[in-house]
């Protein structure tokens, strides 16, 4: 197996923070900029972690709601907006898996 890496796709704000500290990351300025990284990426059996930080729409959204939930790895987590002062009510992702969960257990 592998040695597991995490790797950051996002702004340049946070790939540059996460690159300050020896993370692996790759810069998008626009949404449609994030499918085809994100793809290549999960082909990367090296990367065991992606970590998201860039706003993206409920689409894609909605599209890594559906690879997590029949994907075990790479694990995905999707940084909130740490600056926006209501980021607990518009965290989409984590909203959207615990509402996934309790249909998958009902």
């Amino acid at each position: 197996m592998p040695e597991q890496k995490i790797h950051v796709i996002g702004n340049d704000d946070i790939t540059i923070l996460f690159s300050l500290l020896g993370i692996e990351s790759t810069v998008i300025s626009e949404s449609n900029e994030f499918l085809p990284n994100f793809n290549k990426l999960i082909k990367n059996p090296s990367i065991g972690m992606i970590i998201i930080g860039f706003d993206l729409p409920e689409s894609i959204i909605d599209y890594l709601i559906e690879y997590k939930l029949n994907n075990r790895k790479p694990f995905i987590f999707h940084l909130p907006d740490i600056f926006n002062p209501n980021v607990e009510e518009e965290e989409i992702f984590l909203k959207e898996i615990s509402e996934s969960f309790g249909k998958i257990i009902t």
